[in-house]
């Protein structure tokens, strides 16, 4: 393994926690680490899926191109997620992932996954677990947002950005928002009037103090109950 490995929150997830250190080491030889700038396209929705990727540090958005030019986000990737999934099973990727800012990753070609899945059968049957697992959080993820109100989502969507910048969030801990009201507005499924209002909203409440797009936390406390009920 690289000397970034040891603290690499890819590793820390389901999938990989239980493995020896002989394991991880042998998955860390299939992995190469790179980085990418902001808005560079690290795959596009139609392009040959070569590659799974891993996302040590940074963020990444999903997105689907749409018929009239535009774009819908469908996902944000945080530091410790997999994406690029379908070079599992698909010859092509189904969406495009973009670098929201500069950002560290890990990729693994399609045919050296698949030989090491391959040659490691209890890793691979890990792999089946973990994936099952994945469209269970999925399925609670959707019904949760379903059920949830704009102040919940917006501060649950909030605190998910602060922890991806600072690992816990604290008190007083500033972080520039790497998507728009617009770009919030798809990803929560409100409208951007709504996700203005909101952080209007915490912003006279006091639970966060924001200039344009950057955002400090002044009651994290309150924050973290507002995404609760």
């Amino acid at each position: 393994m690289g000397p970034g490995c040891v603290d690499c929150p890819v590793l820390k997830t389901s999938l990989f926690s239980g493995l020896s250190s002989d394991q991880l080491a042998r998955i860390g030889c299939v992995f190469r680490p790179a980085r990418c700038r902001k808005n560079q396209i690290l795959f596009f929705e139609g392009g040959v899926a070569q590659h799974l990727f891993a996302l040590h540090a940074g963020l990444v958005k999903l997105v689907k191109p749409l018929e009239n030019g535009k774009e819908r986000i469908t996902g944000v990737m945080f530091p410790g997620h997999l994406f690029g999934l379908e070079c599992l099973s698909e010859p092509t990727y189904l969406l495009t992932a973009v670098a929201l800012r500069d950002s560290e990753i890990c990729a693994a070609s399609r045919d050296e996954i698949l030989k090491y899945l391959e040659a490691n059968p209890d890793i691979a049957l890990g792999m089946i677990r973990w994936l099952i697992g994945e469209i269970g959080r999925t399925r609670s993820q959707v019904t949760d947002m379903s059920f949830k109100d704009a102040r919940m989502k917006v501060a649950t969507f909030l605190l998910s950005l602060l922890a991806s910048e600072a690992g816990q969030p604290s008190e007083r801990v500033s972080i520039a928002l790497p998507l728009s009201r617009q770009e919030m507005s798809e990803v929560l499924e409100l409208s951007p009037e709504t996700v203005s209002r909101t952080l209007t909203a915490f912003r006279r409440g006091q639970l966060i103090a924001a200039r344009g797009r950057q955002v400090t936390i002044q009651s994290l406390e309150r924050l973290q109950a507002a995404a609760r009920r």
